[in-house]
């Protein structure tokens, strides 16, 4: 836990993170308040999309497979940026679900000044705390920043994986052996080192995405970059991918192009 504390810390910085006012009249939406006080976080869980609207609330705590989540960091592109009066709306997708919205407050000062929303179409990584109920998810955002490196999307999958991993053995560890597997639903994977789908595919997209000529990204180039992934899961990403029409076939069966 330890080790997973030194990593994943974050302290919201003054000025990057979101205001500690809300709206004061019927402009709020029901589901999230602002904060009331400046949030600080000391330990961000890494999430991907899919677990966050996935997650259970019990006693009003969200949870992953038993594993509190509350203050998290997701990495996504920016779908939809929306500025209203005191905030900002976005939707952010990994591509592991539908997106998710998030909401970032404005002070009294910065809404007068109305900063720009991060742009539409690029990759971001967002802090925030995870809100609303069980059926409808949202993230009150604390800081959001354009990824200036896409190395950063590749070790965001590591860091939830290694994460959830070492959360879920303290868990089992803290409640012994007859406590139930903790990934097998909702989590990463069903075993630990295994990857789960929808990161496969995500990050599968990305390449394809990333890849400039005309023919587009090849099989056999998709191979040497994910290395630690078999030729079997990459060609089912693939397929999945091109059913779902996030990609297609360019100068024969071997060449994909993003669709976006």
């Amino acid at each position: 836990m330890s080790e997973f504390g030194s990593h994943g810390g974050f302290s919201a910085p003054g000025g990057a993170s979101g205001s500690n006012d809300g709206p004061s009249q019927g402009g709020a939406a029901p589901l999230l308040r602002a904060p009331r006080s400046r949030a600080r976080i000391e330990t961000v869980i890494p999430c991907c999309v899919n677990q966050l609207l996935t997650a259970s609330l019990v006693e009003d705590v969200f949870r992953v497979q038993g594993i509190v989540v509350s203050q998290v960091s997701i990495v996504g592109i920016i779908r939809k940026a929306e500025r209203a009066p005191n905030y900002i709306l976005y939707k952010i997708d990994d591509m592991t679900t539908k997106p998710i919205d998030a909401r970032h407050w404005l002070g009294r000062g910065k809404a007068k000044q109305a900063p720009a929303p991060c742009p539409v179409g690029v990759y971001a990584k967002v802090f925030g705390i995870l809100r609303g109920s069980a059926e409808v998810k949202l993230l009150e955002v604390l800081q959001i920043r354009v990824l200036e490196d896409m190395n950063e999307f590749t070790s965001h999958i590591l860091e939830t994986v290694n994460a959830h991993m070492m959360l879920a053995k303290a868990r089992e560890e803290a409640c012994g052996p007859s406590a139930p597997p903790a990934l097998s639903e909702g989590g990463l994977a069903p075993e630990y080192g295994e990857v789960r789908p929808e990161f496969i595919q995500a990050e599968v997209l990305r390449l394809i995405h990333e890849c400039p000529r005309q023919e587009g990204k090849s099989v056999r180039e998709l191979q040497a970059e994910l290395g630690s992934l078999s030729t079997k899961a990459i060609q089912e990403a693939l397929e999945y991918l091109m059913v779902e029409g996030h990609i297609y076939p360019t100068v024969d069966g071997e060449h994909f192009k993003s669709a976006d």
